[in-house]
This record gives C-alpha cells, sequence and structure tokens, in this order.
C-alpha cells in the first residue's frame, strides 16, 4: 500500500462507544408462546418490533444472540440516505417504472418514519440532515445518473441534482434527451462541493443524506418498547437461535435449549447468520437466487478535532463505469460527536471491503493495511491538513448482508406465510431498515399491500 504506517488495531466502534451499559444478559430461560417473534435486535429488528406495536394489538417477542445494537448496527457507517446501491433505471429494467419509482418513493418516506419513531420513544440521539454529494469523472457515470433522473421526472418524483463542469471534456457528449436534468458549473464549483483541490471529478450528484448513531437510537427505542408495552413486548439477549422450524400456521424458533412458538416469526439478522429455516418434513425454506443474501466486511476509520465542522456526506466514485470494476468508491463523512462531556467533530473515512471467508469475525482486528489504504487514498479527501500515519480514534469493521440483486427482501414468504423477513441491505446507511419494519407491521395488521420490488420469492 506504500505507507505502511498502521499496525493492527481493535475493532473499536464510535456507535458502540456511545452506547449505555446494556445490563446482566437476559439469556432465554423457559419456553415462550408469542404472537410474533422477531430474530435479531439490531435497527431492522427494533423496529419491526416498534411499528408492529404501534400498529397492533399484537404480542412480540424480540430475541438477539448478542446485545442490543452490537452487530452491524453498530458497526456501519451511520449514514441517512435513500438511492440504491443499484441505479434506479436499472431496477425499472427488471421490475418496471411503475414498481421501481414506488420503491424509492418508500425509502425517500423512511425519513419520515425514522422522525416519528425517534420521537415516540424519546430518542436524544442526534439526527443531522443536509445536502450530501457524489463525486464523478466520466460521461458513463453521469449518463447512469440523469437516467435516473428521468424516471424520476417521468414518474413524478423529485430530481437529484447534478452539476456538470464547464471545463468537463465530455459536456459536449451529454445526450440532449437529459437537457433541463443537470446545470453547467465552473470547475470551482465542482471542487467546492466535493472539498477537493484537484480537477480529476467533473461532475456532482447532490441530494438529501444525514448522519446519526442507529445504535443509541436502536437502544433507547427497545428501552422505551419494555417501558410501553409491558404487557406485549419480552426481549432477551445472548440467545443465539440455531433453527426456525414454520408450517401449519406456526414458526417455531429453537435457541439455547428452548422454543419460541409463534404465529409467525420475521427474520432481520442478515439472513445468513448461524441459524438454518425449515419447513416441517426438514426440507430448508430458501428465497428466490436474486434475494439470497451474502455478506461482505465492510472497514471504517475515524478522527475526532475539537474545531467544529459542518456535517456532510461525499462519496468519490473511482471506477469509470457504474458498476463495473473492483475499486469501491470510498466516502467521508462529518458529524457532531459526543465523547464524555466534550463536544466536537468525528470525520469517517470508508469504502475498503472484502468478500466474507467463513463465519463472520466480530472480535478480528482491523488490518494495519487497510488502514494504511483508508489514510494513503481518502484522508486527503477527509482532512488534507491532517498528517499521515496518525493514528485514528477509532477504526471497526461491520457484517454488511447484500441480496444478490442488491434489493432488500421486505414481506412474507410466498410458500411458507408464516415466515417473514427484513433483510438484505438494498440502500446505503440504514433507513432501508426502518422503512421494512413499518412495512411488515402493516403486513402483520392485516393489510394487503400491493406489489412490491422487495416482496419474497421462492427459491
Amino acid at each position: 500500500m506504500g505507507l505502511g504506517r498502521h499496525a493492527d488495531k481493535p475493532n473499536a466502534s464510535p456507535w458502540v462507544a456511545q452506547l449505555e451499559p446494556p445490563g446482566p444478559a437476559r439469556t432465554l430461560s423457559a419456553d415462550l408462546t408469542t404472537d410474533v417473534v422477531v430474530v435479531g435486535a439490531g435497527i431492522a429488528g427494533v423496529a419491526t418490533s416498534f411499528f408492529t406495536l404501534r400498529a397492533t394489538d399484537l404480542k412480540v417477542v424480540l430475541v438477539e444472540r448478542d446485545r442490543v445494537a452490537r452487530g452491524a448496527t453498530g458497526h456501519n457507517a451511520g449514514q441517512l440516505t435513500t438511492y440504491f446501491e443499484r441505479p434506479l433505471h436499472d431496477i425499472a429494467a427488471e421490475h418496471g417504472s411503475q414498481l421501481a419509482l414506488q420503491a424509492q418513493a418508500d425509502l425517500d418516506g423512511a425519513h419520515d418514519l425514522l422522525d416519528l419513531m425517534a420521537a415516540e420513544a424519546g430518542s436524544t440521539v442526534r439526527v443531522e440532515r443536509f445536502v450530501g454529494h457524489m463525486g464523478m469523472f466520466t460521461l458513463d457515470q453521469v449518463r447512469v445518473h440523469l437516467r435516473n433522473n428521468l424516471l424520476r421526472r417521468e414518474g413524478g418524483l423529485s430530481t437529484e441534482t447534478v452539476a456538470v463542469s464547464e471545463e468537463a471534456e465530455f459536456l459536449a457528449d451529454i445526450p440532449r434527451q437529459f437537457d433541463g436534468l443537470y446545470d453547467v458549473v465552473p470547475q470551482a464549483r465542482v471542487r467546492a462541493l466535493l472539498e477537493t483541490e484537484g480537477d480529476a471529478y467533473r461532475a456532482v450528484l447532490s441530494d438529501r443524506k444525514g448522519c446519526a448513531n442507529s445504535a443509541a437510537l436502536t437502544q433507547q427505542v427497545l428501552a422505551h418498547l419494555e417501558a410501553a408495552h409491558p404487557d406485549r413486548f419480552h426481549y432477551v439477549d445472548r440467545t443465539p437461535v440455531q433453527r426456525v422450524a414454520v408450517g401449519a400456521g406456526r414458526a417455531v424458533a429453537h435457541a439455547v435449549g428452548h422454543t419460541i412458538s409463534a404465529r409467525e416469526a420475521v427474520l432481520c439478522t442478515n439472513g445468513f447468520v448461524d441459524h438454518v429455516v425449515e419447513d416441517l418434513g426438514g426440507a430448508e425454506v430458501q428465497l428466490a437466487p436474486a434475494q439470497q443474501v451474502s455478506g461482505l466486511v465492510g472497514y471504517m476509520a475515524a478522527f475526532a478535532e475539537e474545531e467544529p465542522r459542518a456535517p456532510a456526506a461525499i462519496s468519490y466514485l473511482r471506477n469509470p463505469r457504474v458498476g463495473i470494476g473492483d475499486e469501491p468508491y470510498v466516502y467521508v463523512t462529518r458529524r457532531t460527536y459526543e465523547r464524555g462531556s466534550q463536544t466536537m467533530t468525528l470525520t469517517c473515512m470508508g469504502g475498503p471491503e472484502r468478500e466474507l471467508d467463513g463465519p463472520y469475525d466480530p472480535a478480528q482486528p482491523v488490518p494495519g493495511e487497510v488502514l494504511d489504504a483508508m489514510d494513503e487514498e481518502i484522508l486527503a479527501f477527509a482532512q488534507p491538513g491532517r498528517p499521515h500515519g496518525r493514528p485514528f480514534d477509532f477504526q471497526w469493521h461491520g457484517l454488511m448482508g447484500y441480496s444478490a440483486g442488491l434489493v432488500r427482501v421486505v414481506g412474507r414468504h410466498p410458500d411458507h406465510p408464516e415466515l417473514l423477513y427484513n433483510l438484505g441491505c438494498n440502500g446505503v446507511g440504514f433507513l432501508p431498515s426502518v422503512f421494512g419494519g413499518e412495512r411488515i407491521s402493516r403486513i402483520l395488521a392485516g393489510e394487503r399491500l400491493p406489489a412490491s420490488i422487495f416482496d419474497p420469492r421462492a427459491g
């Protein structure tokens, strides 16, 4: 990597550092019976529990293998965004424009769902929103996002702002069909939006974004649910589920020598961690190949500064063609951060990823070579004045569960209605988990929802 200055460091997340002590473990100690069992107490499982208890009179048991919010929720980038990991027009080509646009509108509405959940729970977690930016440097990148904008405009959704430098080599090659969907600006404006000094980037995509500690929010919402619904809500942790059996109108979760019997089970666990789902005959229940969830380990690092800086989220594409190439985009976020009694600016960097090879080990250190790469390739975007080689205040990794089709899975399994899903990242940040929780609550309430790109399909 060139610099070679960083040693391996422990997996230390700034979001987990802000959590309240979890208290004594509450391992499942007897068989339970309930209406709904929710597996996984991260943001997806807690949001699912919150909206279900709010919208129905059902009883809910939430079961967690570790402690609340210590998994992916406590080891993410803490971003609030609503764009997909695939171009919207590509999703429309597969599922149809109407379904794609409705899915985008659903995710856009998750901002309001998050605010509702935080307000009703009395959360004190800081939520910062602002306009974020993404740097582009090729015609292909610009064309992809203008095609998304064209689809948005035709479907009545608000468009994202696209600014193209007047010095862009490809400016004259932008198709006329995209007239009115972008602005031509001085190159200095591109540099200012992306906070860069060089001219490698020639265009900027801008839209609503934000930052928040999803782990602290999850912990506070859980405390609210226990206080508000003592007769209908039960939470257990340090209780890994080994098996879920579904059929004949029942779902039974098997964990630590006991069972949780329910009418319905909702998996909010990234879909591939330490358990199997079977029908009553012992056959494994699976999703369609495009909805199969696998893991990537994402790496992040952060440093604190006493000087207040405006919140921001900026990403920088590195592959010339969208979705083609081995270089992940890199990103920088800034947010206000409380450490003890001190309020400061926390600048976070991310982008490096590795395929999951074997079981994920949350205790595995962050490799020094990964920190070297961030120091060498991302630090100049995050804070040009920071010397290379200085230790980071936090460095962490988290398990990201992606479906093969990069679309979240939310809803009932078509062959096993007792089984529901709210899993599989389909966008950057944790808002899709909140959207999924609210959608699941409507299904459990008996509402007949129209078809969606998120609907589970049988394998």
